[in-house]
Protein backbone atom coordinates (compact mmCIF):
# COMPACT_ATOMS: atom_id res chain seq x y z
CA UNK A 1 0.00 0.00 0.00
CA UNK A 2 1.38 3.40 -0.96
CA UNK A 3 1.40 6.34 1.41
CA UNK A 4 -1.41 7.95 -0.61
CA UNK A 5 -3.78 5.00 -0.30
CA UNK A 6 -6.39 5.36 2.37
CA UNK A 7 -6.94 2.44 4.73
CA UNK A 8 -10.51 1.24 5.24
CA UNK A 9 -12.05 2.00 8.61
CA UNK A 10 -14.95 0.00 10.03
CA UNK A 11 -16.09 0.20 13.63
CA UNK A 12 -19.10 -0.93 15.66
CA UNK A 13 -19.23 0.43 19.20
CA UNK A 14 -21.56 1.49 21.98
CA UNK A 15 -22.49 5.13 21.54
CA UNK A 16 -23.28 7.84 24.08
CA UNK A 17 -25.51 10.05 21.92
CA UNK A 18 -29.21 9.41 22.59
CA UNK A 19 -32.47 10.79 21.25
CA UNK A 20 -33.05 12.48 24.62
CA UNK A 21 -29.75 14.33 24.26
CA UNK A 22 -30.54 15.36 20.67
CA UNK A 23 -33.91 16.71 21.78
CA UNK A 24 -32.40 18.46 24.82
CA UNK A 25 -29.79 20.25 22.69
CA UNK A 26 -32.25 21.25 19.95
CA UNK A 27 -34.09 24.53 19.72
CA UNK A 28 -37.76 24.45 20.71
CA UNK A 29 -38.91 24.55 17.09
CA UNK A 30 -36.51 21.75 16.10
CA UNK A 31 -37.54 19.62 19.09
CA UNK A 32 -41.10 19.49 17.81
CA UNK A 33 -39.86 18.40 14.37
CA UNK A 34 -37.43 15.62 15.38
CA UNK A 35 -38.74 14.02 18.56
CA UNK A 36 -40.73 11.25 16.84
CA UNK A 37 -38.74 10.80 13.60
CA UNK A 38 -37.47 7.34 12.61
CA UNK A 39 -34.28 8.76 11.11
CA UNK A 40 -32.50 12.05 11.76
CA UNK A 41 -29.69 13.26 9.51
CA UNK A 42 -27.09 14.84 11.77
CA UNK A 43 -24.56 17.53 10.85
CA UNK A 44 -21.26 16.37 9.42
CA UNK A 45 -19.39 16.58 12.74
CA UNK A 46 -21.83 16.02 15.56
CA UNK A 47 -24.55 18.52 16.33
CA UNK A 48 -22.93 21.92 15.73
CA UNK A 49 -21.66 21.92 12.17
CA UNK A 50 -22.71 22.04 8.56
CA UNK A 51 -24.25 19.16 6.64
CA UNK A 52 -22.55 17.39 3.77
CA UNK A 53 -23.62 18.53 0.32
CA UNK A 54 -26.46 16.32 -0.86
CA UNK A 55 -28.04 15.89 2.58
CA UNK A 56 -31.33 17.32 1.34
CA UNK A 57 -31.30 14.88 -1.61
CA UNK A 58 -30.73 12.05 0.85
CA UNK A 59 -33.61 13.32 3.00
CA UNK A 60 -35.91 13.46 -0.03
CA UNK A 61 -34.92 9.93 -1.05
CA UNK A 62 -35.64 8.57 2.42
CA UNK A 63 -38.99 10.34 2.70
CA UNK A 64 -39.96 9.23 -0.83
CA UNK A 65 -39.30 5.65 0.37
CA UNK A 66 -41.62 5.93 3.38
CA UNK A 67 -38.97 6.62 6.03
CA UNK A 68 -40.10 9.32 8.45
CA UNK A 69 -36.84 11.30 8.27
CA UNK A 70 -35.73 14.83 9.06
CA UNK A 71 -32.61 17.03 9.10
CA UNK A 72 -31.29 18.11 12.52
CA UNK A 73 -31.65 21.77 11.62
CA UNK A 74 -34.23 24.43 10.99
CA UNK A 75 -34.49 25.88 7.50
CA UNK A 76 -32.93 29.14 8.72
CA UNK A 77 -29.89 27.42 10.27
CA UNK A 78 -29.23 24.82 7.55
CA UNK A 79 -25.77 25.10 5.94
CA UNK A 80 -23.96 22.70 3.62
CA UNK A 81 -20.30 21.77 3.58
CA UNK A 82 -19.07 21.08 0.06
CA UNK A 83 -16.21 18.64 -0.24
CA UNK A 84 -14.47 18.59 -3.59
CA UNK A 85 -13.20 15.09 -4.07
CA UNK A 86 -14.18 11.77 -5.53
CA UNK A 87 -15.35 10.25 -2.25
CA UNK A 88 -19.00 10.02 -1.29
CA UNK A 89 -19.73 11.54 2.12
CA UNK A 90 -23.18 10.43 3.25
CA UNK A 91 -22.90 11.77 6.78
CA UNK A 92 -24.23 10.67 10.14
CA UNK A 93 -27.69 9.21 10.64
CA UNK A 94 -29.50 8.72 13.93
CA UNK A 95 -31.76 5.73 13.26
CA UNK A 96 -34.57 4.13 15.22
CA UNK A 97 -34.35 0.34 15.38
CA UNK A 98 -37.88 0.26 13.94
CA UNK A 99 -36.55 0.88 10.43
CA UNK A 100 -33.61 -1.55 10.59
CA UNK A 101 -35.41 -4.18 8.48
CA UNK A 102 -35.54 -1.81 5.49
CA UNK A 103 -32.39 0.21 6.13
CA UNK A 104 -29.94 -2.09 4.34
CA UNK A 105 -31.97 -2.06 1.13
CA UNK A 106 -32.50 1.70 1.27
CA UNK A 107 -28.82 2.49 1.81
CA UNK A 108 -27.77 0.05 -0.89
CA UNK A 109 -30.29 1.36 -3.41
CA UNK A 110 -29.35 4.96 -2.67
CA UNK A 111 -25.62 4.35 -3.09
CA UNK A 112 -25.75 2.15 -6.18
CA UNK A 113 -28.88 3.35 -8.00
CA UNK A 114 -29.20 7.02 -7.06
CA UNK A 115 -25.54 8.01 -6.58
CA UNK A 116 -24.27 5.53 -9.22
CA UNK A 117 -21.33 4.58 -6.99
CA UNK A 118 -18.73 2.23 -8.41
CA UNK A 119 -17.09 -0.48 -6.30
CA UNK A 120 -13.74 1.37 -6.20
CA UNK A 121 -15.32 4.66 -5.04
CA UNK A 122 -14.62 5.78 -1.49
CA UNK A 123 -17.57 6.21 0.83
CA UNK A 124 -17.99 7.46 4.38
CA UNK A 125 -21.02 7.09 6.63
CA UNK A 126 -21.98 6.65 10.25
CA UNK A 127 -25.17 5.15 11.62
CA UNK A 128 -26.17 5.67 15.24
CA UNK A 129 -28.83 3.08 15.93
CA UNK A 130 -31.26 3.61 18.78
CA UNK A 131 -32.30 0.38 20.46
CA UNK A 132 -35.76 -0.04 21.96
CA UNK A 133 -34.15 0.44 25.40
CA UNK A 134 -32.95 3.92 24.35
CA UNK A 135 -29.27 2.97 24.32
CA UNK A 136 -27.36 3.44 21.08
CA UNK A 137 -24.69 1.70 19.04
CA UNK A 138 -22.79 3.21 16.13
CA UNK A 139 -21.56 1.71 12.89
CA UNK A 140 -18.87 3.78 11.17
CA UNK A 141 -17.43 3.03 7.75
CA UNK A 142 -14.87 4.82 5.65
CA UNK A 143 -13.56 2.83 2.70
CA UNK A 144 -14.29 1.39 -0.72
CA UNK A 145 -17.91 0.84 -1.74
CA UNK A 146 -17.09 -2.79 -2.55
CA UNK A 147 -16.44 -3.41 1.17
CA UNK A 148 -19.68 -1.81 2.34
CA UNK A 149 -21.15 -5.27 2.97
CA UNK A 150 -19.50 -5.05 6.42
CA UNK A 151 -22.01 -2.33 7.30
CA UNK A 152 -24.94 -4.35 5.96
CA UNK A 153 -23.86 -7.40 7.96
CA UNK A 154 -23.56 -5.32 11.13
CA UNK A 155 -27.05 -3.86 10.57
CA UNK A 156 -28.48 -7.37 10.16
CA UNK A 157 -26.78 -8.50 13.39
CA UNK A 158 -28.19 -5.50 15.27
CA UNK A 159 -31.60 -6.14 13.77
CA UNK A 160 -31.54 -9.64 15.26
CA UNK A 161 -30.38 -8.25 18.61
CA UNK A 162 -33.03 -5.56 19.05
Amino acid sequence: MSILEKKDRFEVKEESLTRAELVRKASLSLTEIIKEKSLIILPSHGTVDEFYAGSLDTLDYLNDNDVDAEIYSTDEDYKELSLHGADIWLGTFFVSSIILPILTNLISSYIYDKLKAQKEDGISLKLIIERESGSTVSISFDGKVEKLDKVFTAIKELENEV
